[in-house]
């Protein structure tokens, strides 16, 4: 049900015409389309406040409640959600999602006993780990506490689930001031620590902090760090530790901190990287309850981008304190945000300031240096580039981006030996990187040398990258460049398939046509290259085309 919801919500609404006024009442039609095309975008504070007018317009109707309160939630305004949610409560009209608005609200105020009516009726709406988590953090907060225990020992006794039970069993011990038998569930029994995700190890190392084993929380740092987790953040804590400043126990101040937690775990779930609308709205939801919950901001970020809602993406990313080890990336997200939603001028900004605050990184050097290439400041981004490759200690296969890149910004400022270089360079790192070879390759072709080795190299570049359109047209472009007119026809044929709208790539098969005579689907192609919008240099040389033909252009070009 859960992954359902929000394709049942979207038909639920388109039937509401039919399902609760046969005919459109006056002031009804106007909102409710409005609200219904916003929510299908994406635009979900655009949705809230015209299902809220449609709602003035039609207020018994069930539907638009639940639409206007979904909306409210998946934009980060919760108030208003908590109120609809409360009215359709008393009104007998709740289903599992108003509930859990509810309880949200209610278990946020602090008050667990009214928030066990509101997750009770709902354990077959819920998957087993979120109404479980949920069922025994809200028993905690009602002091029920061996009750929560044991709901949280029935997780743990599915082998799917058993890492969550204990887990979250172990935090509650932990907020109670239970450290030791925190401490002996998240020592793992002998079998390895029970680590979930990096905020693990933190609370791990503050529960044996609180019980004095300086040489235990010491041993659990430098095991993560040689996993991999070598955040600042880590490396300070692990510095502190050593010096006998042990931390306070500080990540669990109430239940809702497990009750967000579970929210985020299932959402971030059922999201792996694809635009799930029940994610966002338990990912809401866990940031409703806990604001400096990283994971949560971060995923309903990650959400709002998928759906292209960049300015609320952009609010999102903004949540992340400065002294979190999420801050840069996050920065980082928020800068990429601004961008994709038009604000060049502010993504800018954001990441200079963040290159001034952190000037060895080798991250936010790229992603300034990615910014200023993307507007075209090509010697502000070789800068960038030129700095982030300073800092790299020790170069590695996934550096080549950093040569390619920088090669990039020499190109565009006329210093070929310079890009080559650099290019070459990103070989060495990444043999055969198609991205690469075609780069260097399509140069080559532009400058009319090194046909030969160009073409091998957009061979390997295709075969490396079938699907890419941009590529296949590279290699048809230099069998054209070549002469080998008849070979050029199907990948060029085979580009426009995969990128049908781009003008270069259809002026260009316009020009491979017209080179085996066939002159009429030529200027076909050529008419369909000038309606995509190419630059003003291209839309005159396809004019021209289409004048006196390609050889008269060729001649022409070759007599200047």
């Amino acid at each position: 049900m859960d992954k359902r919801f929000f394709k049942i919500l979207i038909l639920g609404a388109s039937l509401l015409g039919t399902a609760a006024t046969p005919v459109f009442s006056q002031g009804l039609a106007g909102p409710y389309l409005a609200a219904n095309r916003a929510f299908e975008h994406g635009s979900f504070d655009a949705a809230a406040r015209y299902f809220v007018r449609a709602m003035a317009a039609d207020p018994a109707n069930v539907r638009l409640k639940q639409s206007a309160m979904v909306s409210f939630v998946a934009a980060g305004d919760f108030e208003p959600a908590a109120r609809i949610a409360s009215v359709m409560r008393a009104n007998d009209q709740a289903d599992v999602f108003v509930d859990l608005v509810a309880l949200t609200d209610l278990a946020d105020k602090g008050d667990y006993e009214s928030a066990k009516l509101a997750i009770a009726p709902n354990r077959d709406f819920l998957s087993p780990l979120l109404w479980g988590l949920l069922d025994a953090w809200i028993k905690i907060g009602a002091g029920e506490i061996e009750a929560g225990f044991k709901a949280f020992d029935r997780l743990s006794e599915d082998d799917t689930l058993e890492m969550y039970g204990k887990y979250n069993k172990a935090l509650a011990q932990a907020y109670l001031g239970d450290f030791e038998a925190a401490a002996e569930i998240l020592g793992g029994n002998g079998d390895g620590p029970l680590h979930l995700n990096r905020d693990s190890i933190v609370i791990h190392v503050e529960v044996l902090s609180e019980l004095g084993r300086k040489d235990e929380a010491l041993q659990v740092l430098d095991e993560a760090i040689v996993r991999g987790f070598q955040d600042e953040q880590i490396l300070s804590l692990r510095d502190e530790v050593a010096l006998g400043n042990l931390p306070k126990f500080s990540h669990v101040n109430a239940p809702t901190y497990g009750m967000s937690e579970a929210f985020v775990t299932l959402a971030d779930l059922l999201s792996r990287g694809e635009p799930d609308r029940t994610a966002l709205f338990y990912a809401r939801l866990a940031q409703h309850l806990q604001p400096d919950l990283v994971d949560a901001s971060l995923l309903v970020a990650e959400l709002l981008e998928l759906e292209d809602q960049f300015n609320l993406a952009e609010q999102a990313y903004g949540l992340i304190p400065e002294g979190s080890p999420s801050y840069k990336a996050a920065e980082i997200g928020r800068a990429e945000a601004l961008r994709a939603a038009g604000d060049t001028d502010g993504a800018t900004e954001i990441l200079v300031e963040l290159a001034d605050s952190f000037p060895d990184d080798v991250l936010v050097l790229n992603a300034l240096g990615d910014i200023y290439r993307g507007v075209e400041k090509f010697a502000e981004s070789v800068d960038a580039y030129t700095k982030a490759i300073a800092n790299v200690t020790e170069f590695g296969s996934q550096h080549w981006v950093l040569f390619y890149t920088r090669g990039i910004g020499y190109e565009q400022l006329d210093d070929w030996p310079a890009a080559e270089k650099d290019l070459r360079r990103a070989l060495e790192l990444s043999p055969d990187q198609p991205f690469v070879l075609n780069y260097i390759a399509y140069s080559y072709i532009e400058m009319g040398i090194n046909f030969e080795e160009a073409q091998m190299m957009i061979e390997t570049a295709v075969a490396g990258m079938p699907s890419n359109g941009y590529i296949t047209d590279s290699l048809g472009w230099v069998l054209y460049r070549v002469g080998k007119f008849e070979e050029a026809v199907g990948p060029m044929e085979r580009a426009v398939e995969l990128l049908p709208v781009d003008p270069i790539v259809n002026d260009h098969l316009g020009d491979v046509l017209w080179m085996v005579g066939r002159k009429l689907e030529a200027e076909f192609q050529w008419r369909r290259a000038m309606s995509f919008d190419p630059s003003a240099d291209d839309l005159e040389r396809i004019k021209r085309k289409l004048e006196v033909g390609l050889d008269v252009v060729l001649e022409e070009e070759s007599a200047n």
